[in-house]
């Protein structure tokens, strides 16, 4: 569980765009933020676990679909989403911050 909220993350990383593909490809709408039962609910999800480690951090902290999140999980350092592989790679000289990259 995050300390942020989903439509607050959208508002700093995407503004006032409606619609936004997460990293595997998924369509994610921001009328759907906060709304389980939409095809097209955002979520957050910590890059590292918090389980393995990770903290609870905007850098370590990526809006996905909900079914790319399901699919992810609790995996670290690599996964698969959406039939497509990942790995998340520390961004240098920081301690807590990820991206993901496509394998």
């Amino acid at each position: 569980m995050s300390k942020y909220k989903t439509i607050d993350v959208w508002n700093m990383r995407y503004g006032n765009r409606e619609n936004v593909y997460d990293y595997a490809g998924r369509l994610m709408k921001k009328s759907a933020c906060g709304n389980p039962n939409s095809a097209y609910h955002p979520t957050l999800d910590h890059i590292r676990p918090l389980s393995k480690g990770g903290q609870d951090v905007l850098g370590n902290i990526e809006i996905c679909h909900h079914n790319t999140n399901m699919e992810k999980a609790d995996s670290f350092p690599c996964w698969t989403a959406n039939k497509r592989r990942f790995c998340a790679k520390r961004v240098r000289g920081t301690r807590t911050d990820y991206i993901i990259e496509e394998i």
